[in-house]
């Protein structure tokens, strides 16, 4: 791709050239300006954000060191939109500046002593708490670069952000859609009241979990199959800088290969990408465009909680909600993290705890109607000292020990002293979910009780009659619960 700015070489990411141009003196003019367009510098940029503006930085000398910055941040790969982010950092850092009394003008006046001072400004700014983070994070990676660089000579070697203070202490769990929502938004009857790109991109987006930004920019031939001839699904992953493969579902196939069919018949010529521009073939699709469809078709549904209530969903939270009901399924952990390329374990590791609290109010539901061995209700008390404790040795036994009829109430720790006992054992749990099996169990019972006594085994008999006595205790406890359902009800 040749830009404003001249011809462009660099590494190749799929079919599209990053990096910078091979001359450098030619970009000397696009770099030293104070917008700068991605094309013109023959880099990447998405979701409508080409642009890159230094303007709102008032001081020169912030100015220039925030372009060489910049260049620096692109030469490295760095990708366009997070060059965005830390330029707008600089400008808020450029406004705090501005806002002193009196205004600081000079770069030697930036120390440790007016960073602390920014911090305290920063912090009642009505911004997310994750954009405050990035903001700082931005302004200290500039100062540590800048002490090697010397992008800005003056600015004190004292002037120094800790890690501690620019990162977030709060933690978010993800932002899902709760199954109420997701039912309309996957609604078919609601999916018709969209235009056919919509609707398949929406559908999509919803069963791999990409990112919107970069479900718009999918290739037109970006459906591939695998060894075993299964559908997989190819695409530049614009935050993590890197080509990536993943599954399709049977109907996202349905989608992408609808899709195929309606850019075909609408642009009989022929499009690189699977969601084209509506006006123009040659472009993709705009985020920008796609959120305010996604947004209108919402309202035109009439989207609403359980309430009743009217809400409003991003298309990021569909990436959420796949990752929220793949953990809630069982899928490990290490395999959602491959699947919506996430760079660590962290963030999948949030939908882990999210699960683990899903969990968490199953197995205090469980509890209310559990039964021990002699069928009494045992109960719970999930605010005692001990209810975490005892949280933890369930999914431990659980996990250690399978029973066909209930569970295992003792500590894993504890080896069982009488396998296959378990009806006489005190440490036996068990609720309705297992009431057929107790009762099938029940008469398989009668029939050895009936054995044993025609061989004469008086005292295998007994212990037979044991086992049964408990059954029906506890049978008749399970039957007379006022619930008598699943714990997965």
């Amino acid at each position: 791709m040749a830009g404003r700015g001249g011809a462009v070489s660099g590494r190749t990411v799929g079919a599209e050239p990053i990096g910078l141009p091979s001359d450098a003196g030619t970009l000397e003019g696009p770099y030293a300006a104070d917008t700068w367009w991605a094309e013109e510098l023959g880099v990447r940029a998405g979701r409508d954000r080409a642009t890159l503006s230094f303007v709102a930085i008032s001081q020169p000398w912030l100015r220039q060191g925030a372009k060489r910055w910049a260049r620096h941040r692109l030469a490295l790969n760095h990708a366009f939109n997070t060059v965005i982010g830390g330029v707008l950092s600089l400008k808020r850092f450029s406004a705090f500046l501005d806002s002193c009394q009196p205004p600081v003008s000079a770069p030697w006046q930036v120390d440790r002593a007016l960073l602390e001072r920014y911090l305290a400004w920063l912090r009642p700014l009505p911004l997310a708490e994750s954009t405050k983070s990035h903001t700082r994070v931005f302004l200290r990676q500039f100062l540590e670069e800048n002490r090697r660089q010397r992008w800005v000579e003056g600015i004190g070697l004292d002037a120094v952000l800790y890690h501690d203070e620019v990162t977030a202490r709060n933690e978010f769990l993800p932002r899902f859609i709760t199954e109420p929502v997701m039912a309309q938004l996957e609604s078919e009857a609601n999916l018709a009241k969209l235009s056919p790109s919509f609707r398949h991109l929406v559908v999509v987006i919803t069963e791999t979990g990409l990112r919107a930004g970069d479900a718009c920019a999918l290739a037109f031939g970006s459906m591939v199959a695998d060894s075993a001839g299964w559908p997989c699904l190819r695409f530049y992953c614009s935050k993590m800088r890197a080509e990536q493969m993943v599954p399709l579902s049977a109907r996202a196939v349905e989608a992408v290969r609808a899709q195929q069919g309606y850019v075909n018949q609408k642009w009989p010529s022929g499009s690189r990408w699977l969601f084209p521009s509506r006006r123009d073939a040659s472009r993709a699709f705009s985020y920008g465009v796609f959120r305010w469809a996604f947004e209108d078709w919402q309202a035109r549904i009439g989207l609403h909680d359980g309430a009743g209530r009217p809400v409003r969903v991003t298309p990021h939270q569909l990436r959420h909600t796949l990752g929220t009901r793949l953990i809630n399924q069982g899928v490990p952990q290490h395999v959602i993290q491959r699947l919506l390329g996430h760079a660590s374990s962290a963030m999948t590791g949030v939908y882990a705890h999210l699960h683990d609290a899903t969990l968490r109010q199953e197995f205090e539901r469980y509890c209310q109607s559990r039964v021990d061995v002699e069928g009494r209700l045992i109960g719970f008390d999930p605010d005692a000292a001990t209810a975490d404790a005892e949280w933890v040795k369930h999914n431990l036994a659980r996990a250690a020990d399978t029973l066909p009829n209930g569970y295992c109430g003792r500590p894993p720790q504890q080896e069982c002293p009488h396998p296959n006992a378990c009806l006489t054992c005190a440490q036996f749990q068990t609720t309705v979910q297992f009431l057929p099996v107790h009762r099938q169990q029940r008469a398989l019972t009668a029939e050895m009780v009936d054995a044993a006594d025609a061989a004469g085994r008086q005292r295998l008999a007994d212990n037979h009659r044991r086992v049964a006595a408990n059954l029906d205790k506890i049978i008749t406890t399970l039957e007379n619960l006022p619930r008598a359902g699943t714990e997965n009800d």
